[in-house]
């Protein structure tokens, strides 16, 4: 069976609420959690599209893996989506595995 991405930017959120918050983040400063920063669902769609037509530029095409390593954050999420977007199969890699966790 094909790749089938499900796709969180198309459930009509984006049209709906274009300016309701979707993703947060805690700004840090000297080793303290601040007040959320967010950005609203257009902004991340916006951004979303701009990445996943950057990955397919680099000559991913659809149905192909595409790695992504990173922390827990805003940009990780958008990551998937833009994957998502493109028909991309996303393959999570946890930032927390050293090298002796792979064969």
């Amino acid at each position: 069976m094909p790749y089938q991405p499900m796709m969180i930017m198309d459930s009509g959120a984006v049209k709906k609420y274009p300016t309701n918050r979707m993703l947060g983040q805690r700004q840090v400063t000297d080793g303290k959690a601040g007040e959320y920063v967010w950005q609203t669902y257009e902004e991340v769609y916006q951004k979303v599209m701009r990445i996943g037509s950057a990955i397919r530029s680099l000559g991913v095409e659809p149905g192909a893996h595409c790695g992504i390593y990173g922390s827990n954050c805003p940009e990780w999420v958008m990551a998937m989506q833009a994957c998502n977007s493109q028909g991309i199969c996303y393959v999570p890699l946890n930032d927390t595995l050293d090298s002796s966790s792979s064969p």
